[in-house]
């Protein structure tokens, strides 16, 4: 009798887990599927906004002075646009987004500080650290002499080459700092590492 109860019990032991294991990989379906499903949406939103700058730098090609930013409409939200990054190493094409908002930062990468794009100074920008997407998750492969280029509003392209990149706390703001002589172009690039508890960064120089 025990044997045949503890044969049950095992069959039952045995029934759970394989319901455990199938709902698991249900979710884990659906999260990929959502998943796959927000980073395409998120892209769709960031290559509407690139066609909005390019069509500003044709127009700012024809004006003595051109604007340093523009509005671009997308899905029914504003976006200000300051410009683009593209870096080829690790598939980076963005709009730089001038908004420090919830909803410009799940669109794009998002000027945090500094002077005017591609003007002396240090301009930081920052990017979600997604495990999917366009967005800043892999700037940690980015080593020296690595290109990023900036492209503003009038059209004038950047590179900038990389010197310094390491890990530091939230707390740690000197990385935003301005150069001494105000005289280098420098783009340093910021995303969260451990759930937020850390930031990665990346700077770089124009020579």
């Amino acid at each position: 009798m025990k044997r045949i109860i503890s044969k049950i019990n095992k069959e039952k032991l045995f029934n759970a887990i394989i319901i455990l294991i199938v709902i698991a990989l249900y979710v884990s379906v659906f999260l990929f599927i959502y998943s796959n499903f927000r980073e395409r949406k998120r892209q769709e939103i960031s290559d509407g906004i690139i066609e909005k700058v390019d069509e500003q730098i044709k127009e700012n090609e024809q004006e003595e002075n051109p604007t340093t930013e523009v509005v671009a409409t997308y899905g029914g939200v504003n976006y200000t646009v300051l410009g683009k990054i593209r870096i080829k190493k690790i598939n980076i094409y963005q709009p730089i987004l001038k908004e420090n908002t919830k909803k410009a930062y799940d669109a794009s990468v998002v000027k945090m500080s500094g002077p005017d794009l591609n003007t002396n100074g240090n301009v930081a920008i920052g990017g979600h650290n997604f495990m999917k997407g366009n967005f800043f998750i892999k700037i940690n492969r980015l080593v020296n002499d690595d290109k990023v280029t900036i492209t503003d509003l009038s059209g004038k392209s950047v590179d900038y080459y990389v010197y310094e990149y390491g890990v530091t706390t939230v707390d740690d703001a000197r990385y935003l700092a301005q150069p001494e002589n105000n005289e280098d172009k420098i783009i340093t690039l910021v995303t969260c590492t451990k759930g937020g508890k850390e930031r990665y960064y990346v700077k770089a120089k124009a020579k």
